[in-house]
């Protein structure tokens, strides 16, 4: 008595079914995932551990988060500053102007006083607080 050997299933993996399988799975995950919206920035201005003094060679502007502005040493109102900073750039000589802006400053007020510098043809620099300088009016 001879048996019959048993039909043996080819053991090929259909390759166009794979493809289909990979491109819907792109499709799921391109339409699941979270596009990036660009909603404006949420930040906090970075703090400074360490610093370096520089020679004066520009007027510093503080703005704390009241929106009082501060020139070098004195305390001004914001309505002042244009002819505060002509008065210092004329004696200085100097054409910058470091703006330095507590965390809670409304952004508003920053772009207050760079266009009312840049008004006046002033080099503008953004600048980080250091926790150790806060003081004044406004200050926590």
């Amino acid at each position: 008595m001879k048996l019959k050997s048993r039909l043996t299933i080819p053991s090929i993996v259909p390759m166009t079914t794979m493809a289909d399988v990979a491109f819907l799975l792109i499709i799921f995950f391109m339409l699941t995932s979270t596009f990036a919206r660009d909603t404006g920035l949420d930040i906090t201005l970075p703090k400074a551990i360490t610093s370096q003094t520089l020679p004066k060679r520009d007027v510093t502007i503080w703005v704390n988060r009241l929106g009082q502005l501060k020139v070098d040493e004195n305390w001004i109102r914001p309505q002042d500053l244009a002819s505060v900073l002509k008065r210092e750039f004329a004696q200085s000589g100097a054409r910058g102007v470091t703006i330095r802006g507590d965390e809670g400053v409304p952004y508003g007020t920053i772009i207050t006083v760079m266009d009312t510098a840049k008004l006046l043809g002033a080099d503008i620099i953004l600048a980080a607080e250091i926790e150790a300088e806060r003081s004044g009016p406004g200050a926590e």
